[in-house]
């Protein structure tokens, strides 16, 4: 192998000078790799001399191994798997076999706009069929178990951290803590992830699956890998989407980087094309509510629609729901850092962002399907009863189920019918150019109307954010515009002006 041209100047190392060099002159995110890699001092010292933005295409060029290296580190973090559980799966079985997924997981490319009509979902009066009934305001409890899996809901606001301090720490908020000492698991003592599958965020709520093996953890993130989890989410978001006469029923396309500064004072996600991984959400409206501006309310000034929308995510990118509903134009309720000019608002409704993970199911290591159903977080089912409430659509106020202390999704859902759409006639399509001040490149952002080939009478929405070829005529990103790239959140080290040819 080749190495780098090396400079005369270069001088050996000490080692306490070496990880001195190594954090100072290293991007952040690639410390870990060039770690791995081996580099003689000299090499170091060479690789340090580049701008850090030129760093990573500088080791692609420069040492072949980088590239197998940064493989592995991006497949885990897509699974959610930190830098030592790779490192310790890569020593253990060899990167070959470390994942294990089929020749392309991004099996839906050849035609995306399928999904739209392709792509099977839980029906409604199914969301939580199987769930055991909510007992606690804020405890893990399990809900299915397998010969090797168990799926526990976590509650909103405890943590899930797989690094040393996330799975031994002791504290209420701890969810992998609090999970071994509700629930017996053969994994309590398993030194690398303890039996976590995968991740929420803090303040979502939602099944969590748990492998009573070290074999079954693998077997879990292959799958995870190939995009084969199936994963349904119930949020809320802001606004009436789909209108009045639909389509209710779509399809986001957009592609996500993870951001995180060097300090993790910021940390999200940003929509990219150049730089960002494949994101799809299918999602569907379920029930839309009005809530006048009166009483305790009128400070919003403007009475407001909400939608409760059923999603299914085909891949699990960091805030992925968070940025595609924020996308279309229909932030969630509550979310801070993708809503920030509704938060204020918002509080008046929700104690915490509207995000609760109702079912999955992936194909167990018996090759039977392993399903985990949750019944909604009860903080959300009351939030829907005040809905219920204050736009005066509850039918029966008395109609919750004796004895239970919370009514649960399916009761709260009979309340109101779904929302009808009318037939759709003329094709639909808004395209908008937009800079990305990620990759500084020019993207086009497209919302067009699709329908179904077989029988042209259903319709759908699909969204989609591609590099712009300057084929096609489209219009500037402006104020009028409420959906695209630029009304996400924007990381404060992108806000400067990046410059752009004209």
């Amino acid at each position: 192998m080749a190495g780098p041209e090396i400079d005369q100047e270069d001088q050996p190392l000490r080692p306490d000078e070496r990880a001195d060099f190594l954090s100072k002159c290293v991007h952040r995110s690639l410390q870990p790799l060039v770690a791995d890699l081996g580099l003689s001092d000299a090499e170091l010292q060479r690789l340090g001399k580049e701008h850090f933005k030129d760093q990573a295409a500088f080791l692609r060029t420069t040492f072949p191994k980088f590239s197998s290296l940064e493989r592995l580190r991006r497949r885990g973090r897509e699974c959610g798997l930190d830098a030592g559980t790779v490192a310790a799966w890569q020593e253990e079985a060899g990167e070959d076999k470390l994942f294990e997924e089929e020749e392309d997981p991004y099996w839906w490319r050849e035609c995306p706009e399928s999904l739209c009509f392709d792509l099977s979902s839980t029906a409604e009066e199914n969301l939580t069929a199987g769930a055991p009934p909510t007992l606690q305001w804020w405890d893990a409890e399990k809900v299915a178990e397998s010969g090797a899996f168990i799926a526990i809901t976590k509650p909103a606001g405890m943590f899930v951290v797989t690094d040393e301090r996330g799975l031994w720490e002791e504290s209420p908020t701890n969810f992998i803590h609090v999970a071994h000492r509700r629930i017996d698991m053969p994994t309590k003592l398993e030194p690398r992830q303890r039996g976590i599958c995968h991740r929420l965020d803090s303040h979502t709520s939602g099944v969590q699956i748990f492998g009573k093996s070290w074999a079954a953890f693998r077997h879990f993130v292959c799958q995870n890998s190939s995009h084969r989890v199936q994963k349904e989410y119930i949020a809320l978001v802001e606004g009436r989407l789909g209108g009045s006469e639909g389509p209710f029923t779509g399809v986001i396309d957009v592609p996500m980087k993870k951001w995180q500064d060097f300090m993790r004072r910021e940390f999200g996600s940003v929509a990219c094309v150049g730089q960002g991984y494949p994101a799809v959400t299918w999602y569907s409206a379920l029930r839309h509510y009005c809530i006048p501006a009166t009483g305790r309310l009128s400070f919003w000034g403007h009475d407001r629609w909400f939608t409760l929308v059923q999603l299914k995510i085909l891949t699990g990118r960091t805030h992925q729901i968070r940025l595609h509903m924020a996308f279309v134009g229909h932030p969630l309720v509550g979310d801070m850092k993708y809503n920030p000019d509704r938060y204020e608002a918002d509080c008046a409704l929700v104690p915490r962002i509207f995000l609760h993970c109702l079912r999955m199911e992936f194909l167990d290591m018996n090759g039977e399907t392993f399903t985990a159903a949750s019944e909604l977080a009860p903080d959300l089912q009351m939030v829907l009863c005040e809905l219920l409430r204050l736009s005066g659509s509850m039918k029966d106020p008395k109609a919750w189920p004796e004895g239970q202390l919370f009514p649960g999704l399916a009761n709260i859902l009979q309340q109101t019918k779904p929302p009808a759409s009318a037939p759709q006639k003329d094709e639909d399509e808004e395209r908008i150019l937009h800079f990305c001040k990620n990759c500084s490149q020019l993207e086009v952002a497209t919302r067009r109307l699709v329908r179904d080939t077989r029988t042209q009478e259903r319709s759908a929405m699909y969204w989609s954010l591609k590099l712009y070829t300057g084929e096609d005529p489209v219009e500037e990103a402006s104020s009028k515009h409420v959906w695209g790239p630029h009304v996400l959140w924007v990381p404060t080290e992108l806000q400067q002006d990046h410059g752009r040819d004209k």
